[in-house]
């Protein structure tokens, strides 16, 4: 990862990681009703620069990248490095992937490095072309992740079932647990939940 010129260093990732621990432990200590007079902890969580480290499972790449600066809106770059990640794989398709499921993605990283938590997104799909979504068994025709708004993901070290309620209670989009291919399915597509 030191060699790509898009990645920040491992120190940058970590003292944002810190100053974003310290800036949201206020919520640990407030009672509920105090908090629901605050805004909402997923937005508490968005009002900053945000950073993901997102890995690939079929092609191994990894990055660690800034996509969106705090008050000036999302990173060119770092948005077509989320696009990259999330591409149809197999079809060698890269798409313009919905920004609320890249913000999805951050809102779950965050809240598990403040648990102190396994963090680390690994993407099993993204984006499907039409054509190659109509291959897979067990996908749906009008599915989420031909828009670009769904991605299948796990997190070495964090159970199916743990990252299932995490997703569910993060409540902004569909949820679907696959305890036998190891991951969940989350996309922006109206709050749902099943089990394949």
């Amino acid at each position: 990862m030191s060699g790509n010129p898009y990645l920040p260093s491992r120190r940058r990732f970590l003292q944002w990681g810190i100053a974003a621990a310290a800036s949201l432990s206020y919520s640990a200590v407030m009672p509920a009703g105090a908090f629901a007079a605050q805004k909402d902890w997923r937005q508490a969580i968005l009002d900053r620069d945000r950073w993901l480290s997102l890995e690939r499972g079929k092609t191994g790449e990894k990055a660690v990248f800034l996509y969106y600066r705090y008050g000036k809106g999302f990173d060119p770059r770092g948005y077509d490095i989320a696009c990259h990640l999330l591409r149809d794989v197999t079809s060698g398709v890269t798409y313009r992937m919905d920004a609320r499921l890249i913000d999805l993605l951050y809102i779950i990283q965050v809240w598990l490095r403040l648990k102190k938590l396994p963090y680390h997104i690994i993407i099993n799909s993204g984006y499907r072309t039409p054509e190659y979504n109509a291959k897979l068994a067990k996908s749906v025709k009008k599915s989420q992740h031909v828009l670009g708004r769904a991605a299948d993901i796990r997190i070495p070290g964090l159970s199916v079932e743990d990252l299932n309620r995490l997703a569910r209670a993060v409540g902004v989009g569909g949820v679907g647990i696959y305890p036998g291919d190891g991951f969940v399915h989350v996309d922006v597509a109206g709050v749902r939940t099943w089990k394949g």
